[in-house]
């Protein structure tokens, strides 16, 4: 990628970018010094490493994708899914661009979902140096054909390509995505967090999560899931989400 798609933005301190990574997040990680004051972005046209949580492997082997490591500073640990919400969010609301009326929705905890299929994951981790840095990365399947994604993943999987017909500029959209993001941010966290529960995939589905059956209520303003079961309110921190 061209690094001058990113000029003007005063928020970006270092912009690095690679024809291909093992991992933009292990990139990151590997970084001995820190941004001054606004934050770094790494960008790879291929990762043949690529990551999701919990170690599983995230598809991004082929160019047309928007594979992205964030290096920011963490003002506050309690606050970290402020972070996960508006990089989420920012990434909705840029895909939505793309057309008119589409069903965008947000996957609690960190996917981005096209209708019932994926079109980005996220992955936020802390810096293994810095406590009070966060690394965000996102993949967003961007200008890939159904027959470039695995076998396996042709029936979960989707891109701005097989849902418009259209080529997408990565660097246009990577651009909108930090702006985006920094707006969002920015925001009252009130009316962000309206925003972003009204994006939420599934939610008042039945799902089933950590061996418990019940209710997608909501997602509270600490991240936590809230399932409704048996009467019942249960907050769940963590998991995957099994929509019946």
């Amino acid at each position: 990628m061209i690094p001058h798609v990113l000029s003007g933005l005063s928020f970006i301190e270092r912009f690095y970018s690679y024809p291909t990574l093992p991992s933009t997040n292990e990139t990151a990680k590997a970084f001995r010094h820190r941004p001054a004051k606004g934050f770094y972005c790494i960008q790879a046209d291929r990762q043949t490493a690529g990551r999701g949580r919990r170690g599983a492997s995230f598809f991004s082997d082929t160019p047309g994708g928007l594979w992205v490591s964030l290096v920011t500073a963490l003002t506050d640990t309690a606050d970290h899914f402020s972070y996960n919400r508006a990089v989420s969010l920012a990434i909705t609301l840029t895909i939505a661009q793309c057309g008119t009326d589409l069903p965008i929705a947000i996957k609690w905890p960190n996917d981005i979902y096209w209708g019932k299929k994926k079109i980005c994951g996220i992955l936020l981790e802390n810096h293994p140096l810095f406590e009070d840095l966060l690394i965000i990365g996102f993949g967003i399947n961007v200008n890939i054909r159904q027959d470039e994604f695995p076998p396996q993943l042709r029936s979960l999987a989707t891109s701005i390509l097989i849902e418009t017909g259209r080529k997408c500029s990565l660097g246009a959209l990577l651009r909108t995505v930090l702006k985006q993001y920094m707006v969002v941010l920015a925001a009252d966290k009130q009316k962000v967090h309206a925003l972003y529960s009204n994006r939420l995939y599934g939610r008042g589905t039945k799902i089933t999560i950590n061996g418990m059956t019940g209710t997608f209520s909501s997602v509270e303003p600490d991240g936590q899931l809230k399932l409704v079961t048996g009467g019942t309110t249960v907050l769940v921190n963590s998991g995957s989400p099994v929509f019946l």
